[in-house]
C-alpha cells in the first residue's frame, strides 16, 4: 500500500460510519454508556516490547546504534510466542504517536502486520495511540490546518508537552476544535478496521496545568457557551454577579498572580473554568470512544489519566474521574514510588487507585513487575494482573501469572465487599486542594492500615447507598443542598455517617452557609466563622487543628458521628507542587484510632471481617455472590524489608445461615496448609493463617 492508497483507505472514512453517541446509528448504546468487551471481564494480562515507534526513538535521540534492530525485536513473532508461552493475553505495541499518519505510515503497517501474528497465537493485540501530542515538524506537512488546532496560552503561544527540556517538538492539539476530533477518529479507524485493535490505549490523558491552559477562540467561547447552557439567566447573575458571559475569558496569571499557589480556589470564573475544562475532557473522550464502539463494540477503550495520587487531578489536569471512567474498561496510573512500608511509618500503596477502578468497573494498569508487593497488592485490590511489564519478564512475575491464571476463577465476577464508603467530593478536593485532599488520604490510609473494607464513591453515587453502612465525608466542605438531602435521608434511614471538620458547611459553590449543612445531624461541629485560615488570600500557614471529642448522635434509625479534625503528625503541605498530597505524607494520622473507632461505632453492627497483625498488612475482602463464597487477601507491604508475618487471626462473619468451618488458604509463596479449620463462636467463625510472606487468600464458602 503506497502513501496515498494508506491515507485513503483512513482518512475521510468517517463521512461513512456511524455517528457517535446516537443510539439509532449504532443500535449498541444509548449514549449515555459504553458497551463493554465481554472478553475483558475475564481479567487482563497485559505485555510487550516497547511501545514508542522507531521514529519518535530517532527523534527524541540518546538511541542506541541498534535501536532499529531493537524496534523489529519488539513486534517479532519470537517475541510474541515467548510471551505467550509465558502466559501473556494481551500484546501491547504502538500504533500512532503523534507524527501524523503519512510520516507514520511503515510503523503503522508494521503494527497491524503484528497484530495478524498476534491474533494467530490467539492473543489479543493492544494498540497505543499518542491522544494528547502532535509532533508539529512532520504533523503540519501532512495537515497545514492543524497550526490551528495548537493549544495556545493567553498570548497566543503554542502550549509544549514537554518531558524535560529536550522535546519542544511535541505540541498539546485542542479537543475544543472538532477537525482534531476527526483526526483521532481517523487513527481509530484505521486501528479497528485495519489493525483489528481489541485494545486501545490513549496516552497522556491529561491538559496541562495553569498556567499552559488553552486560551484560544475555540475554548474562550467554549467557555462562554458552557456558561449559559449551564446557568439560566438568573442562576448566572446568582453566580457571577451579572448574567452577560460574552466577555468573560479564562482565567489569566501573572507573576504576583501566581495558579500553583493558589490553595484555597473561590473565585466563581476559576471554578467555573475546572468545570468546564473537566467537561471538555469527557465529552471528547465521549465522542472517541463511542465512535470506536460503533465500529467493533469489542475493541476495549483505556486511558493514562494517573490513579488517586494525592494530586488535585481536576485543577492541575482537567481529570474528573467520574466523568472520564464511564467511557473506559481500563485505566493507567503512572503512579512514582514502589509499594511498600517505609521505616518512618508510611505505608505506600496503589489501593486508592485500585478502588477508584473497582468503584467504576475499571481494570487498572500500573507498574508493578520490579516489586512482589506491588504485584500482590494488584491481584488482591485489582482482581487481576493488568501490565504484567516488558518483555523479559522476571521470574517473580510468572510466578504470579501462573497462580493467577490457575486460579482465575477466584478473581473474576466479584464485588468488593465495602460497608464503608468514603467520599470524593469533585467541589470540595477541586477548590481545597490541600485542607479536603489530605484529609481524604489520611482517612483512607487510616482504614487502609486498620484493614477496615471501604470503597469510594463520588458524588453522584450518593443517591445509590442502598448496599453502603456506614458514609464517611472526610472534610468534605463543598455539598449542595440536594447532596445534604440524600445524606439526611441515608442516615434517617438506618445509615450511618462519620464527618469530618467542616464537612458540609459551605454549598457546591464554596459560600459560607449561615448554619453548617450537617447541624441538623451531628453534634459539635464549629460555626463556619470559627474556621478563619478559610477567607480568601489564606495560605497553609494559618492552618489551626481542632482538637475535642468525638461526639455521637442517633438520628432516626442511623447514627452520625462527628470527628473534629484529622491530625497530620509533621508540617502541613507546601505550595509546590500545587499543594499535592504525595508519598511523604501517607501516613496514618495521630487520631486514626478515634476515626476507626467512629466508623465502627456508626455501623451499628460488627464488620463482615476482622482481621489481627501489624499495621502493614493490608486486607482486602471480595464476594462472588453467584458462588456462594468470599475471598480474603492479605498482602505484607513490609514482605521487601521484614520477615513472615505469623499468626494471622481473622474472625468471619459470614451472611446469615453460617459458613463452611473449611477455609482453603492459596498462595504464590507457599508455606501454608491447604486448609485450616475454623471454630465457630459467638462473635462468628475464627481461624488462623500460619504464615504471610507477601500474599495470602483465604476463600470463603457459605
Amino acid at each position: 500500500m503506497d502513501r496515498r492508497e494508506f491515507i485513503g483507505s483512513t482518512l475521510g472514512g468517517i463521512a461513512a460510519a456511524h455517528l457517535p453517541g446516537r443510539a439509532g446509528d449504532t443500535g449498541r448504546s444509548d449514549g449515555d454508556s459504553l458497551p463493554r468487551a465481554r472478553w475483558l471481564e475475564n481479567g487482563l494480562i497485559d505485555a510487550g516490547g516497547n511501545h514508542e515507534p522507531y521514529i519518535f526513538t530517532v527523534r527524541r535521540g540518546a538511541q542506541r546504534r541498534d535501536a532499529y534492530a531493537q524496534h523489529l525485536r519488539d513486534q517479532s513473532e519470537p517475541l510474541i510466542r515467548r510471551l505467550k508461552e509465558q502466559g501473556i493475553e494481551v500484546f501491547h505495541t504502538h500504533l500512532y504517536k503523534g507524527f501524523g499518519m503519512a510520516a507514520e505510515r511503515e510503523g503503522m503497517e508494521e503494527t497491524r502486520r503484528a497484530a495478524g501474528i498476534v491474533h494467530r497465537y490467539g492473543m489479543k493485540i493492544d494498540t497505543y495511540i499518542q491522544w494528547n501530542t502532535m509532533m508539529y515538524e512532520t504533523f503540519f506537512v501532512e495537515e497545514p490546518r492543524a497550526k490551528e488546532w495548537i493549544q495556545r496560552d493567553a498570548v497566543g503561544r503554542p502550549i509544549l508537552l514537554s518531558y524535560g527540556f529536550q522535546q519542544t517538538f511535541r505540541c498539546r492539539p485542542c479537543f475544543s476544535r472538532q477537525e482534531y476530533r476527526d483526526y483521532l477518529k481517523n487513527i481509530v479507524r484505521y486501528a479497528v478496521l485495519e489493525v483489528k485493535t481489541d485494545f486501545i490505549h490513549f496516552d497522556n490523558f491529561t491538559l496541562s496545568a495553569e498556567p499552559d491552559s488553552c486560551h484560544c477562540s475555540a475554548c474562550t467561547e467554549g467557555f462562554r457557551k458552557f456558561l449559559r447552557t449551564k446557568y439560566s439567566s438568573e442562576k448566572r447573575r446568582e453566580r457571577l454577579g451579572f448574567d452577560t458571559v460574552d466577555c468573560v475569558n479564562p482565567p489569566e496569571w501573572n507573576t504576583w498572580n501566581r495558579p500553583e499557589k493558589m490553595e484555597l480556589i473561590c473565585d466563581p470564573v476559576i471554578q467555573e473554568w475546572i468545570d468546564y475544562r473537566c467537561q471538555a475532557q469527557g465529552d471528547a473522550l465521549r465522542e472517541i470512544a463511542l465512535y470506536a464502539k460503533s465500529l467493533n463494540p469489542e475493541v476495549a477503550i483505556e486511558v493514562n489519566c494517573e490513579g488517586i495520587v494525592g494530586a488535585n487531578h481536576a485543577w492541575g489536569g482537567a481529570i474528573d474521574y467520574p466523568r472520564i471512567l464511564k467511557w473506559t474498561e481500563a485505566f493507567w496510573s503512572e503512579e512514582d514510588g514502589s509499594s511498600g512500608y517505609q521505616p518512618d511509618g508510611r505505608l505506600i500503596s496503589r489501593i486508592r487507585s485500585f478502588k477508584l477502578g473497582r468503584a467504576f468497573r475499571n481494570q487498572v494498569l500500573t507498574y508493578i513487575s520490579d516489586n512482589p508487593v506491588a504485584m500482590a497488592e494488584c491481584l488482591a485490590f485489582n482482581q487481576t494482573i493488568g501490565f504484567a511489564g516488558v518483555d523479559p519478564l522476571p521470574p517473580a512475575m510468572l510466578n504470579y501469572i501462573d497462580f493467577y491464571r490457575r486460579h482465575r476463577d477466584l478473581f473474576v465476577a466479584s464485588e468488593d465487599v465495602a460497608p464503608v464508603a468514603l467520599l470524593r467530593s469533585f467541589a470540595s478536593l477541586a477548590y481545597h486542594g490541600s485542607g479536603a485532599q489530605l484529609a481524604a488520604v489520611l482517612v483512607e490510609q487510616a482504614l487502609i492500615q486498620a484493614r477496615v473494607p471501604f470503597g469510594l464513591i463520588f458524588d453522584d453515587q450518593l443517591g445509590d447507598l442502598a448496599r453502603c453502612k456506614v458514609l464517611i465525608l472526610p472534610n468534605s466542605e463543598c455539598l449542595s443542598d440536594e447532596q445534604l438531602a440524600l445524606i439526611r435521608r441515608f442516615v434517617e434511614e438506618g445509615g450511618g455517617l462519620v464527618a469530618i471538620r467542616q464537612a458540609g458547611i459551605y454549598d457546591e459553590w464554596g459560600r459560607l452557609r449561615e448554619e453548617p449543612g450537617l447541624r441538623d445531624l451531628v453534634d459539635g461541629q464549629p460555626r463556619g466563622e470559627d474556621y478563619p485560615e478559610y477567607a480568601p488570600g489564606s495560605n497553609a500557614s494559618s492552618k489551626r487543628e481542632f482538637r475535642g471529642p468525638v461526639t455521637h448522635k442517633e438520628v432516626g434509625r442511623g447514627r452520625a458521628a462527628y470527628v473534629p479534625d484529622v491530625l497530620f503528625d509533621g508540617p502541613r503541605p507546601e505550595w509546590l507542587p500545587y499543594f499535592a498530597i504525595r508519598h511523604q505524607f501517607w501516613k496514618r494520622p495521630q487520631n486514626w484510632l478515634e476515626i476507626i473507632e467512629a466508623v465502627r461505632w456508626a455501623t451499628g453492627s460488627d464488620l463482615p471481617i476482622e482481621v489481627s497483625g501489624p499495621e502493614f498488612l493490608a486486607a482486602n475482602l471480595i464476594s462472588q455472590p453467584d458462588k456462594r463464597r468470599m475471598i480474603l487477601h492479605l498482602v505484607n507491604f513490609g514482605a521487601n524489608t521484614n520477615p513472615a508475618i505469623e499468626s494471622v487471626k481473622v474472625l468471619w462473619r459470614p451472611p446469615a445461615g453460617g459458613g463452611s468451618k473449611e477455609v482453603r488458604i492459596l498462595s504464590p509463596d507457599g508455606g501454608n496448609p491447604d486448609f485450616v479449620t475454623a471454630t465457630v463462636g459467638p462473635s462468628g467463625m475464627l481461624f488462623s493463617i500460619p504464615e504471610v510472606r507477601t500474599y495470602v487468600m483465604a476463600v470463603l464458602s457459605y
